[in-house]
């Protein structure tokens, strides 16, 4: 139980890092249910949250992330779709977890767009044809680091969402 209220702690401050990036600093006194306090100090972009258990510091940014960031190459003739994502990360008892992630769309044909990923990363993991959807989707990765890149097809618009998270 108490895993799942750190969860909504991360997945809550995740969604409040980009509303709070341009605010300076603040430190607040956030009461769990069950009882438990927790200190918040947010300065800019990061967010450090301090338990019983220890400190833990999250950062994010709005833009694109880059074909690094991701562990993926990007589709060339694909336009990033503005605030779909970016880059966050958590660090905790010198431990650092990144995510980077967004969503980009092309006028390409999905057939090209999945024909050249594969050609980048390898046949797809998964695809799907179905209530005039297409979509497909490759989950690359290790015990570090875990990428997924999602190209659909929905109404005539492609899609490619990729998202990555690691240590």
């Amino acid at each position: 139980m108490k895993i799942l209220l750190v969860i909504s702690l991360i997945l809550g401050l995740f969604v409040g890092l980009v509303a709070l990036s341009g605010c300076g600093k603040k430190e607040t006194t956030v009461k769990l249910p069950g009882g438990e306090e927790v200190e918040v100090q947010e300065d800019g972009g990061k967010v450090t949250v301090e338990t019983e258990e220890g400190e833990t510091t999250y950062e994010s940014g709005e833009e694109e992330p880059t074909e690094r960031e991701l562990g993926v190459p990007i589709y060339p003739d694909a336009d990033y779709v503005a605030g779909s994502g970016g880059t966050a990360s958590a660090t905790s008892e010198g431990e650092t977890t990144v995510y980077a992630g967004g969503e980009w769309t092309t006028e390409d044909d999905f057939d090209e767009v999945v024909d050249w990923y594969a050609n980048e990363l390898g046949a797809p993991t998964y695809t799907s044809s179905e209530g005039g959807t297409k979509s497909a989707a490759w989950i690359i990765g290790d015990e570090e680091n875990v990428t997924t890149v999602n190209i659909t097809e929905e109404d005539g618009e492609v899609t490619i969402t990729i998202g990555k998270i690691g240590g």
